[in-house]
């Protein structure tokens, strides 16, 4: 056995039968391990530099860390960072992006349905529970709706810590499988917060009119779902703000779509009369203000043009009477031939006769007088004297 060992170094030796491969085999493990003293120091250089080196922009996340997975209560918002890295530290960044949630729990199972018209599709089947959604109104009406809501969050320290610390935050929500492999639904963030919504638009909706949801307050019926809404989250307080809410479907179910297109057109023509009838009333109202005050300023002006004759005469008739007091006889004079002369300036013909007691009277009448001749050379008819 000694003898075998003896042969075996002395062909491992210098010039012996495996000398040049126990060379190359040392020189392999020289070269792999100045690799991997290299790898090491590289690691603990990155380790101790960019491994930890982290950069938060405010307008888009917030980052929260974890100290060997335990949440240290601190938030970066914003600026350059640098800790240990995994394992020691865990940093989770919580976007300030807006997050939509859309919701078809009230509709249909063939939601494609309300957007045929009628005689596009097959006779509608009707409503089943636990296959088709729908909501109630208050006056006992059927009604599908689909809602789409916006939120952010607004405090990622207090919505990581509602949610038990999951380690992708706004990420897909977990399957739940049942016992035979069944899905059962989703479990996280987005599948409460779609629950809290539903609740809300079913207690909400049966407070509701489906003429309101449907027609004449739309707008106020979002809006009433939306004040419930974050009435429910801050109550949670959770740490999220909902941004907007909107219903972009609301229909009524297929069965009675034509009906409550046919009631909508009635509606819409009630309305169209009624505003016609109110322009026509606001016309009719204009028009008479406006006569009633034409009237109003005739009589004004016509006022004032009577008081001012009235006026004119008093001051005529008192300087008259002034004149009369001081001569009768010539101020009855001068009237009557004022009087005269007015009367005879309307009459056409004149005849002036004479009284000579005890003579001979003479009436000349001019017959055929030629007529008068104008300037312009207009005929004008002659007056006999």
């Amino acid at each position: 056995m000694n003898e075998e060992n003896k042969k075996i170094m002395t062909d491992a030796g210098e010039g012996g039968q495996f000398s040049q491969g126990i060379n190359a085999l040392s020189k392999m493990l020289k070269v792999a391990f100045r690799l991997l003293t290299g790898i090491i120091i590289l690691m603990l250089i990155y380790f101790f530099t960019l491994g930890g080196l982290f950069i938060v922009d405010s307008t888009k996340e917030s980052v929260l860390r974890l100290q060997f997975g335990k949440y240290t209560g601190k938030v970066y918002t914003e600026g350059w960072y640098w800790v240990f890295p995994y394992p020691v530290n865990t940093i989770i960044s919580i976007p300030k992006t807006n997050q939509t949630i859309r919701s078809f729990t009230f509709m249909p199972a063939d939601r494609l349905s309300l957007f045929k018209r009628a005689g596009e599709s097959a006779e509608a089947k009707p409503l089943a529970t636990g296959r088709d959604g729908y909501l109630v109104t208050g006056d006992n009406c059927v009604l599908h709706t689909e809602w789409e809501m916006v939120y952010r969050v607004t405090k990622p320290d207090l919505y990581y810590e509602k949610w038990l610390t999951p380690e992708k935050v706004l990420g897909p929500d977990d399957v739940v499988i049942g016992e035979n492999g069944e899905k059962l639904g989703t479990r996280g963030a987005a599948t409460l917060l779609q629950n809290t919504l539903d609740e809300c638009i079913l207690k909400e909706t049966a407070t509701w009119q489906i003429r309101d949801i449907l027609y004449d307050r739309t707008t106020d019926y979002i809006n009433a779902v939306q004040a419930r809404l974050e009435k429910e989250l801050a109550a949670m307080n959770i740490g999220i703000t909902v941004e907007s809410l909107a219903l972009p479907v609301k229909r009524p179910p297929v069965q009675t779509i034509e009906a409550f297109d046919e009631a909508m057109s009635a509606g819409t023509q009630a309305t169209t009369e009624i505003e016609a009838a109110r322009g026509y009333a606001i016309e009719a109202e204009n028009q008479a203000k406006s006569q009633a005050e034409n009237i109003k300023a005739d009589a004004e002006a016509y006022r004032k043009r009577i008081v001012a004759e009235v006026m004119a005469d008093n001051k005529y008739f008192t300087s008259i009477l002034k004149e009369y007091r001081r001569n009768p006889e010539a101020v009855m004079v001068s009237l009557y031939s004022i009087t005269l002369g007015d009367a005879l300036s309307k009459v056409k013909d004149k005849f002036l006769v004479g009284l000579n007691p005890g003579a001979k009277q003479e009436v000349r009448i001019r017959l055929n007088p030629e007529p008068a001749v104008s300037n312009n050379g207009e005929n004008k008819e002659g007056e006999a004297k």
